[in-house]
């Protein structure tokens, strides 16, 4: 068909005219949805400022600011403005840009010219990170009056003190879900004034390669066997089980590291080592897997869990009352370092003290400042937790390597599982026959203490 050239300008015009109004419509959309976010941005910052509007002119000062497993820990001062008053509660505040709060008790102490104030003196307490909601949220130090049953509350904003600034901190994985925590340290402009706060925001985001949930350490392989009993080999059985409980918390959702994954030798420090992977990986979770042996031949046996010296036991315990519940083990009877029923914790002794200030003089290098008899004495535990369990391996001495972060003041919560005696009769058997049991216990206790 042979169609005259007016009929084909008009076809033309006619698709120019469609494609310009395609362009002046997606132009408008951009235009309409720019206006809506400096609409939604204008009415932010109308409510963040009137959020601001009454606060008080003196700050709380942030001197302990620290994030160990899931849980934010903060403490400092603030002037006592309210000598001759009569104080009801501190609170260390919450509050989302429509105003409401999220209050968390505080323990505290009166002085004449400040008052001391910490969420709580266990490093796996304070602001549980994995109940935190989507959002943005400001945050206040608040004091509430009390005088003749009128109660009034106060509300200062938090200015850093300390050594430590940002965090970014992803939630354990729920349905596929995290969210991305940013622990910031702002200011802003009211009325010709400049205020520093402390914020929390809080998005939806996917774990990026690089991070994971939990981190699983199959303890010693290769040249280092463990404990080893017969034809019992304890890296063999840590391995099994490891593998297992990764494959079980997989199952679940997580994402989940093992520091090997066959029969080979890791080191302690230095990337990629037992005691900097966890963090390395942003884990908030870190189990070591261990047998245990003594001199005694066939033992009664039993479970223990270590933990650290200055932290809730909640976990802990769940953990070891799970084993002995589910397996139908029992605790072990050890009592050296024994806290609670299958609970232990080991710190260093006096003698053990002087051997490590002697071995470092031997050596050549200033021995450790956080060394005590209150430091953490199994490195899984004292290495993983930063400064929150005096974590001192900074590659002074060139024998062991370093860790990169024994002055972090964000790290993975860890506990080391002796699952049982190797060279118990009843403890291996059950070992052997009851994997699925114990791997049911440690998973059941894990999935409580994230709920």
């Amino acid at each position: 068909m042979n169609f005259g050239k007016s009929k084909i300008t008009k076809i033309i015009e006619i698709v120019l005219v469609i494609l310009v109004m395609l362009c002046l419509t997606v132009l408008y959309s951009k235009i309409l949805g720019i206006n809506e976010i400096k609409t939604q941005e204008k009415v932010n910052e109308e409510k963040r400022n009137l959020i601001f509007k009454n606060i008080q002119t003196e700050y709380a000062y942030l001197d302990k600011y620290t994030i160990y497993g899931n849980h934010l820990n903060l403490g400092g001062y603030v002037k006592n403005e309210f000598i001759n008053t009569n104080i009801s509660n501190i609170y260390i505040v919450l509050k989302d840009l429509d105003g409401n709060d999220i209050e968390y008790s505080l323990e505290y102490s009166l002085g004449e010219e400040k008052i001391n104030f910490e969420l709580s003196k266990n490093i796996n307490e304070g602001i549980d990170l994995e109940k935190i909601s989507e959002g943005n949220y400001y945050i206040f130090l608040k004091v509430i009056t009390e005088k003749e049953e009128n109660y009034n509350s106060y509300y200062y904003t938090i200015k850093n003190i300390t050594d430590y600034g940002e965090n970014e901190y992803y939630t354990m994985t729920k349905n596929n879900v995290n969210l991305k925590i940013n622990i910031v340290f702002n200011n802003l402009k009211i009325n010709e004034k400049q205020i520093e706060y402390m914020q929390i925001v809080a998005l939806k985001s996917q774990l990026p390669n690089d991070v994971y949930d939990i981190v699983i350490d199959p303890g010693h392989g290769g040249r280092d066997p463990g404990a080893v009993y017969e034809d019992n080999y304890e890296s063999e059985y840590t391995l099994k089980y490891s593998l297992e409980l990764k494959k079980r918390l997989e199952a679940l959702g997580y994402k989940v590291m093992l520091t090997r994954e066959e029969d080979e030798y890791v080191e302690s420090y230095d990337l990629g080592g037992r005691a900097v992977l966890p963090n390395q990986v942003k884990a908030k979770l870190f189990l070591s897997i261990h047998l245990n042996s003594t001199i005694e031949k066939n033992p009664q046996g039993g479970v223990e869990v270590y933990a650290s010296n200055n932290e809730n036991l909640d976990f802990a315990k769940s953990i070891a009352d799970n084993i002995v519940n589910t397996v139908g083990t029992t605790y072990s009877p050890n009592n050296n370092y024994k806290v609670l029923d299958g609970v232990y914790i080991r710190t260093y002794n006096d003698e053990e003290v002087k051997e490590a200030i002697e071995y470092a003089k031997d050596l050549g290098y200033e021995p450790y400042d956080t060394l005590s008899t209150n430091t953490p004495y199994l490195f899984i535990i004292r290495e993983t937790g930063g400064i929150m369990t005096k974590a001192y391996v900074d590659g002074r001495n060139k024998n062991i390597g370093s860790n990169p972060y024994y002055l972090s003041n964000m790290t993975t919560e860890a506990y080391l599982l002796e699952l049982g005696f190797i060279n118990s009769k009843r403890d291996i058997k059950l070992l052997k026959e009851n994997r699925q049991e114990y791997i049911d216990a440690i998973v059941n206790a894990v999935i409580s203490h994230y709920m």
